[in-house]
């Protein structure tokens, strides 16, 4: 039976708890940790959308109350070009941001403008609508190619007392939203915002190509230049781009936000999109008049923003392990220190058993260790005693037999010494009879521990049987691997040489149908001068028709067989694919059983480990259990000596009771004994008082 260490027993129990707990204490201190910074860094982003959001409104409610403004002012509605085109030059040069101001007259001529000349606008949609609906508005972005910016602009209707007269038009450069985006974005740390109109036009963004080219997170498209295939751009007969319509993908949950920030909504979350985890948030921004609100959308990088977090875990871990380390440290110390009087008074117990009784246990504790030191010297001391008492009384047996007539004179004596004998030998006798049943159960213990070791020497050598078994199926497999390699390899070599056949016979055929064509025309030459022949060319008329009908049909067969060779180099190509493919599963294959041979060469090995293993330890069994037959038979030897000393002893006391059969009994009886105790005499030499 294998014995455990009690200090491994008392270590490795704290050692799981140390751990477990520094596990459970991170696990639980890293997830409150994520769960608190995750919520901050949704509240942050939340906060962000909220400030983009609000100077967005603040900028676009400011240029609205100019136009609102000037709309009503009395100068700008005596529609005089002249007072209009001083005013609206003025506005503009001092706000930068307005990059035209114009008026129209309620038929769509233009009255006054800041800049540039007076056109006719009477088709364009935002007079039609602002003069039937009569509602002031924001309109959607657009790009301008004059500014390479986005643009939007102002409409407002113009009443005299109460009469609709024209429409004053702002146009803004968003540049000034851009401007915003930019400095609440981090985009090398993977955090930006950007900003979407009414239809979903991107209008300000970190990435001024998505501005450029017009993302529209509605129809999931962009408009891009048309190019050439050298690159270049195309032109239409105006000299203006022309530009084509391209889809862009997101992923679904980044179409949802759009949709919800669209319809007015303001919120977080997390999306996937182009393989990247994102945190987001959005808000609308909410346009005065009959405008539809626009929307900002910020999104942080999961990975950046959860950086802080990825650092405190690891410095967790780092502190677990290092608390981990000390707690093993200060276990092992206190389990050694726990240990090694027990180990000390094992031992000596040990010690004890081969005799020696000289032995003592140090007793400076006062825990329960320090009285087992003290019960265990006390014991010592106590079997010391006894044993040297036997040791004296044997001896005195011995000199008692030599002084037969002193018997007679110390006869009290000795019968109390007698009962005492017995006493002792009784006791010794229900000892020793108990360690006989020990050792007959320990005895049987070894036969059930040797009988187990065979079964398990047996499934050892099964496993390296069937291990063995398993290589040899793995080695022909891979046999039959490499066979069908090469077996593809000619028949891929036979199926290109079929196709240079193929196409040799391809070349013939064009030859071939060269000819076909050749004949034809030599017989229509031939039917033409027959024809000048008259009546002698007639026979030969009918032989040139022939020959033509031979062409024709020459060259029909040949058109076929070209088709049957053509569809026959389609099929070889095919063949040819199917093969790659299947020499591609074969080396797949043959590399798998490369690995399933080496797994069972590992197996086998490790099974050959473990037979010379249990083979060792059936060696030892056998050795121990041959020592347990030596200590059995010691014990039967004691066991029968001390059923000998009992019996003799009785009889001492018994006849020491009947002093009245005689001196010669009691003599005889002490003979009987003095031999006994010359025996005793000599087992007690093994003991070492």
């Amino acid at each position: 039976m294998k014995k455990t260490s009690i200090f491994k027993q008392l270590l490795l129990p704290i050692i799981a708890i140390v751990c477990t707990l520094a596990v459970c204490l991170v696990g639980v201190v890293v997830f409150i940790f994520v769960k608190s910074y995750e919520q901050e860094i949704y509240g942050r982003s939340q906060d962000k959308s909220q400030l983009v959001s609000g100077e967005i409104t603040a900028f676009l409610d400011g240029a609205y109350g100019i136009v609102e403004e000037l709309s009503v002012n009395p100068s700008i509605l005596t529609m005089d070009t002249n007072i209009q085109n001083s005013i609206l030059a003025d506005c503009v040069r001092r706000n930068p941001y307005l990059e035209l101001l114009y008026i129209q007259g309620k038929e769509g001529m233009q009255t006054g403008r800041s800049s540039g000349e007076l056109a006719d606008r009477s088709t364009r949609w935002w007079f039609v609508q602002t003069a039937q609906q009569q509602k002031a508005f924001v309109s959607k972005s657009y790009y301008s190619v004059n500014t390479g910016m986005p643009c939007a602009s102002i409409f407002f209707p113009m009443y005299q007392e109460d009469i609709f007269v024209g429409i004053f038009a702002a146009d803004l450069r968003l540049d000034y939203l851009q401007g915003i985006i930019e400095k609440f974005s981090d985009v090398e740390n993977g955090e930006y915002s950007f900003v979407i109109d009414g239809e979903g036009v991107v209008v300000a963004h970190p990435n001024s190509k998505q501005i450029e080219e017009l993302y529209n997170y509605k129809q999931m498209t962009r408009t891009v230049s048309s190019k050439n295939a050298a690159g270049q751009i195309f032109l239409d007969i105006e000299g203006n781009i022309v530009t084509e319509e391209q889809n862009i993908i997101i992923s679904e949950d980044y179409q949802k936000i759009i949709s919800d920030v669209m319809s007015g909504y303001s919120g977080r979350g997390k999306i996937k999109n182009e393989g990247e985890t994102y945190i987001v948030s959005y808000a609308p921004i909410t346009l005065k008049g009959a405008s539809d609100s626009w929307s900002v959308i910020t999104l942080y990088r999961e990975k950046e923003a959860m950086t802080p977090v990825y650092q405190m875990i690891a410095v967790a871990v780092l502190v677990a392990m290092a608390m981990i380390v000390i707690a093993i440290f200060v276990a092992v110390v206190l389990a050694r220190r726990l240990t090694y009087p027990i180990v000390s008074i094992t031992e000596l117990i040990g010690n004890a058993s081969e005799g020696d009784f000289t032995v003592q246990a140090k007793e400076g504790s006062r825990n329960e260790i320090g009285v087992l030191a003290k019960s265990f010297n006390k014991m010592i001391g106590k079997i010391s005693v006894i044993l040297t008492k036997i040791a004296t009384i044997t001896g005195e047996v011995v000199e008692s037999a030599e002084h037969l007539n002193q018997i007679e004179i110390h006869m009290n004596s000795t019968s109390q010494a007698v009962h005492a004998i017995l006493e002792g030998s009784e006791a010794q006798n229900i000892d020793v009879k108990r360690v006989v049943i020990q050792q007959e159960t320990l005895s049987e213990k070894f036969g059930q521990l040797q009988e187990k070791s065979g079964f398990l020497l047996t499934d050892a050598q099964n496993t390296i049987t069937s291990g063995e078994n398993g290589m040899q199926s793995v080695i022909e497999l891979r046999r039959q691997n490499e066979e069908a390699l090469r077996g593809i390899g000619d028949a891929y070599e036979k199926i290109m040489t079929l196709e240079e056949q193929s196409k040799k016979i391809s070349g013939i055929l064009n030859t071939i149908n060269e000819i076909s064509s050749q004949t034809g025309l030599l017989a229509l030459n031939a039917s033409i001068e027959a024809a000048r022949a008259g009546e002698h060319g007639r026979g030969f008329s009918v032989v040139a028709e022939s020959i033509g009908k031979l062409a024709a049909d020459s060259s029909a067969a040949t058109v076929n067989i070209e088709k049957i060779i053509a569809q026959l180099c389609v099929d070889i190509t095919n063949v040819v694919t199917n093969m790659e493919l299947i020499r591609v599963g074969i080396d797949g294959q043959v590399l798998a059983v490369d690995k399933v041979q080496k797994t069972f060469s590992d197996f086998r090995m490790l099974a050959e480990k473990t037979r010379e293993s249990v083979t060792n330890m059936e060696e030892l069994i056998m050795e121990m259990r041959s020592c347990d037959h030596s200590v059995m038979e010691a014990v039967e030897r004691i066991r029968k000596i001390s059923e000998n000393t009992a019996d003799l002893t009785e009889k001492v006391a018994h006849s020491l009771e009947e002093q009245l059969e005689g001196i010669q009994q009691v003599a005889a009886g002490i003979d009987n004994l003095s031999t006994v105790s010359e025996e005793m005499k000599q087992e007690m030499t093994k003991f070492i008082l």
